[in-house]
């Protein structure tokens, strides 16, 4: 079975054709880019590698040409991605794919108003009536783009500001989002199912500072303000108000309405969601949001002491 990855040169997508080549020969394995030139290495190994962007319709139909199951990595326009995914999907299925495996994000239901989740839902239901088989992969929020970006800005100024009042939201490590996206590749199976993959347990944004306090040594606030004051406090920090143009954090993407709209959601409960997926498909249990912060405890001293 030959098998195809979008956005293979990115964080997400090496990691899994990393994870992919412990399991399936290279030459299954057909790779898209638009940067084909940074695959060199997979090439090497045997992949094949083609240009796609997700932009340009005819491109991904000529990607996919031989592929039967594909790992739709999403993209990362917020407000655009809808648009963008389609043209994969139905380039894939011009070409002949007929699974496609999509990394959604969890919470994304018809009734979560969080920008994130307006994209993976209408990504979602485009899938289910395309007329091929589907998987959606609904993520939790990255670890990392909380204890890498949002730590070190609370530590530096001793604040954690936020619009989430007390609702909760699941962590969950990248490395058991590529771990399980790898697993429903490589097996057979897996047809026109959601799985939740999410940590193994539920915090508030409070809780989160607390723990970036006790770990990093430093005392830090949590400011609970409201959806316009943390327009505002945004605003401050340069932060665009929509996803035309995009801040970097530490390479991590945000805009204003991105994060106000999740937020929101989160204080209402939208992301409060449990499963036992990771472990399913994977074998092992989910790491812990606690345990990831761990792993980093050395250099989130080091940033108190710094401040």
């Amino acid at each position: 079975m030959k098998l195809l990855i979008s956005g293979a040169s990115g964080n997400f997508g090496g990691q899994a054709v990393a994870g992919l080549l412990k399991q399936v020969p290279a030459n299954d394995l057909i790779l898209i880019s638009r940067k084909p030139e940074s695959l060199s290495a997979f090439a090497e190994q045997g992949c094949t590698v083609r240009y796609g962007d997700f932009n340009n319709p005819q491109s991904m139909e000529d990607a996919a040409k031989g592929a039967d199951k594909m790992l739709l990595i999403s993209g990362h326009d917020v407000g655009s991605r809808v648009a963008q995914h389609s043209n994969a999907i139905d380039g894939a299925i011009k070409s002949g794919v007929r699974h496609i495996v999509y990394t959604s994000y969890f919470g994304s239901t018809a009734d979560n108003s969080a920008l994130v989740c307006i994209d993976h839902y209408g990504t979602e239901e485009k899938l289910k009536s395309c007329g091929v088989s589907w998987t959606a992969l609904r993520n939790g929020m990255y670890a990392d783009s909380i204890v890498d970006a949002a730590f070190p800005a609370a530590i530096s100024t001793g604040r954690w500001i936020a619009c989430a009042g007390d609702g909760k939201v699941n962590m969950t490590d990248r490395q058991d989002c590529v771990a399980s996206a790898v697993a429903v590749m490589a097996t057979q199976g897996h047809e026109n199912r959601v799985y939740n993959i999410v940590g193994p347990d539920l915090l508030s944004f409070r809780d989160m500072c607390g723990i970036a306090s006790e770990i990093s040594g430093k005392t830090i606030e949590y400011v609970q303000i409201s959806d316009d004051e943390f327009y505002t406090h945004l605003d401050s920090l340069g932060i665009p108000r929509d996803a035309s143009q995009e801040f970097n954090i530490d390479g991590y993407q945000w805009c204003s309405d991105d994060m106000v709209s999740f937020e929101r959601e989160v204080r209402n409960g939208k992301f409060e969601v449990i499963s036992n997926d990771v472990e399913m498909l994977t074998g092992r249990a989910p790491k812990s949001f606690r345990a990831f912060a761990d792993e980093r405890a050395n250099w989130l001293k080091d940033l108190a002491k710094n401040a």
